[in-house]
């Protein structure tokens, strides 16, 4: 990438110094510390003072990324420091929608103790209770039932979460959704 950027420069005889424009791609010091798995690193950028809601051009934010590495401490650390436990990327998916996707029933607490939102969709509707039951995770459902998800919400195709539990056939998980009052 920074190879292509550096040719474009040169071939428009862009007179702006070729640091800046590459400066514009580089990972910050704290997503860096994230992506490395760097806890001591991630702990030191926040004393610093680095934005704990820095997020790349498509608003991944670096409590993603943790979350997508599984790294509960890391998730904890960024919540500490600051960063939302609601703010969603430009396609509209949540921390909570990430983790539930990524199975991390560890996280899953962490983020709902820290207030996330059980309930927020994606732009296509999704809920986080949706995705546990669309891939069979029982036990994200049941965290996201006590933690209040609504049972009965459809996504913009109009599918529930009881209708993707039993698209996957998954007996518990429908079973679950209808203790809950799914019908």
């Amino acid at each position: 990438m920074k190879r292509l950027l550096l040719a474009c420069v040169v071939a428009l005889g862009v007179s702006a110094p070729a640091h800046a424009q590459i400066s514009l791609f580089q990972d910050t010091s704290l997503m860096q510390a994230v992506s490395k798995g760097d806890v001591a690193g991630l702990k030191s950028q926040l004393l610093k003072g680095e934005n704990a809601n820095q997020a790349d051009v498509y608003g991944k934010t670096v409590l993603m990324t943790a979350i997508g590495l599984s790294n509960p401490t890391m998730v904890s650390l960024l919540l500490d420091g600051g960063a939302s436990a609601n703010r969603a990327d430009k396609a509209g998916n949540t921390p909570l929608l990430q983790a539930v996707e990524s199975g991390n029933p560890d996280i899953v607490d962490i983020l709902l103790k820290k207030g996330a939102k059980v309930d927020q969709d994606n732009r296509e509707g999704v809920t986080p209770l949706m995705a546990a039951a669309r891939t069979g995770r029982a036990e994200l459902v049941d965290r996201l039932l006590k933690g209040g998800a609504k049972v009965d919400r459809a996504d913009f195709t109009g599918r529930t979460a009881l209708n993707w539990a039993q698209d996957g056939r998954n007996a518990r998980v429908t079973t679950l959704l209808r203790q809950a009052g799914a019908r």
